[in-house]
């Protein structure tokens, strides 16, 4: 009997260690408005609709499991039509990028919400070609 429940203990240990994410979390001006795992459906954050400061910046903080060498990550900024604000390339799987807060004015004004997404890529072009991309949701950013 004890040895089937530390069975059972191991094989939910490697389950949970399976489903293990990464994580990212996003600053407006050292403030966290989004501190989660990657690929969450409902992840929302929120931002108070203010005019934005010329020195005002978003900061994404992405923490991957697997820390491939040889591979980059890229964010994208997007509005609800898909439309590309802001793409930003990392060289590695896992670090931080900023951006102004300025290229939200647009979304902002029209109370429109706008989407971060990232993606992984091999740096060598020819494993990259071989590569399925899978873009993963990070959050919504809405206005209050």
């Amino acid at each position: 009997m004890r040895k089937l429940i530390m069975l059972f203990a191991f094989v939910a240990l490697i389950i949970v260690r399976a489903n293990a994410s990464d994580s990212c979390k996003i600053l407006f001006n050292k403030q966290v408005i989004f501190n989660g795992a990657a690929d969450q459906e409902t992840a929302v954050a929120l931002l108070k609709a203010k005019i934005f400061k010329p020195k005002d910046c978003i900061a994404i903080s992405y923490k991957s499991e697997t820390a491939n060498k040889g591979w980059e990550r890229t964010f994208y900024i997007n509005d609800a039509s898909e439309k590309s604000l802001k793409v930003i390339t990392l060289n590695k799987q896992s670090g931080s990028v900023a951006v102004k807060a300025s290229i939200l004015n647009k979304m902002k004004e029209k109370k429109q919400p706008v989407f971060i997404y990232t993606t992984s890529l091999p740096t060598d072009k020819a494993l990259a070609a071989r590569v399925r991309v899978r873009r993963i949701f990070i959050c919504k950013i809405e206005w209050n």
